[in-house]
């Protein structure tokens, strides 16, 4: 018992600690998004942007739209679906009478021998992208500002040896408990912790909300077929290029994800997928279980007996857990009225907790609706049955 009151102490502190950084990390990321967008070259490169797409969901449009409303002056815009029958397929062609002069192209088909259908749909949008200098892939679900493309592409092109520009994300609620348990966990717990990697130690990885790359750094790795049977594609977009001399930037451009899941059964998955993906891309994540303050102050209180240090040491973690979150959406992520969700903080703690144990016993997760095996760096199969 004197050890656990020993380890649940010390992860309490840690916890305390860890909520402070993230702060000072976050409040330097939103003093950098808060300045101009950097120039552009004189000649601006042209830019592919990339959007592979599964499924119709209620803010598609939406996002495909902030897309074609971006602000850049040479830009070719390119959309893939695996068939026709996927619902998406018909948003772009239906934005074409409204977006007369947007380049737009869609592609149907993926790449064969890709477990990676992302990738798959990828690698087909870079071949019909010929005389692009840099891709800007993002996910379905990003919504972005009109600086965005200005952003992104001018801290890319400000050095010639920066390979990779990506970006942190927030998350929309709709009125779902669910969904606002996901915009929770995106909110203060993700966007947190990558503006504090980014912080300490230098980007060698991406994000699935952009990775913006430029050709020479892409086909340095052998272009998007070298990720093909990967899970974590976007992770391994950033490193490779890393591992080849290329710089790795977060982006000061934030752009936003509309969290849609109206199932707690759809939030499970979703976390349990992110986390034994990220388990096996980067085991020491293991160690991110120390940062759970919550769960460390309860299991302190149960082996004290609640003694008056015990619950003093739950007030502490509990008053800096809930400062860091009010800081991240008042004041970095521009998001106050979700303030109004703190008190739902510490539930959604707890289950990230139950979801951290759970995602110890196995390698497998689902996605798109596909049961997938991940093993060790990151490959995956598809299991059967």
């Amino acid at each position: 018992m004197i050890i656990v009151r020993i380890l649940a102490l010390a992860c309490v502190a840690v916890s305390i600690l860890y909520y402070a950084a993230a702060s000072i990390a976050a409040e330097r990321f939103a003093r950098r998004a808060a300045k101009p967008a950097p120039p552009l070259p004189k000649i601006a490169p042209r830019v592919a942007v990339l959007k592979p797409l599964h499924g119709l969901t209620r803010s598609l449009a939406d996002n495909i739209v902030s897309l074609l409303e971006a602000a850049y002056p040479r830009i070719d815009y390119y959309f893939a679906v695996s068939s026709y029958e996927d619902p998406a397929a018909q948003i772009p062609p239906a934005l074409r009478a409204r977006y007369q002069f947007a380049n737009l192209t869609l592609i149907v088909g993926d790449e064969p021998d890709c477990v990676n259908l992302k990738i798959a749909k990828a690698i087909r949008m870079a071949q019909r992208a010929e005389k692009a200098e840099i891709f800007v892939m993002s996910d379905a679900d990003i919504h972005v500002e009109r600086d965005y493309l200005l952003r992104v592409v001018g801290e890319l092109a400000a050095d010639e040896k920066i390979g990779v520009v990506t970006c942190a994300y927030r998350a929309r609620p709709n009125d779902s408990l669910t969904s606002r348990m996901e915009a929770l966990f995106v909110n203060t717990d993700f966007a947190p912790q990558v503006m504090l990697s980014d912080m300490i130690e230098p980007m060698r990885h991406a994000l699935g909300a952009t990775i913006a790359i430029k050709r020479a750094a892409l086909e340095s790795i052998g272009g998007f077929r070298a990720v093909k049977d990967n899970l974590a594609d976007d992770f391994y977009l950033g490193r490779m290029p890393a591992e080849r001399g290329w710089k790795v930037m977060l982006s000061s451009a934030l752009v936003t994800i509309f969290a849609e899941e109206d199932r707690f059964s759809h939030f499970w998955n979703h976390q349990l997928r992110w986390a034994r993906t990220y388990r096996s891309v980067r085991p020491v994540s293991l160690a991110t279980i120390v940062t759970h303050g919550p769960f460390w102050a309860i299991v302190l209180i149960a082996v004290s007996r609640a003694s008056a240090a015990s619950i003093a040491a739950l007030a502490a973690v509990v008053g800096t857990r809930f400062a860091m979150s009010a800081f991240m959406l008042r004041r970095v992520l521009k998001l106050p009225e979700l303030t109004r969700d703190l008190w739902l903080v510490l539930v959604k703690d707890l289950v990230m907790t139950a979801i951290w144990i759970v995602s110890l016993f196995s390698n497998k997760v689902m996605w798109a609706g596909r049961r997938l095996e991940v093993a060790r760096g990151g490959l995956m199969r598809e299991v059967k049955g």
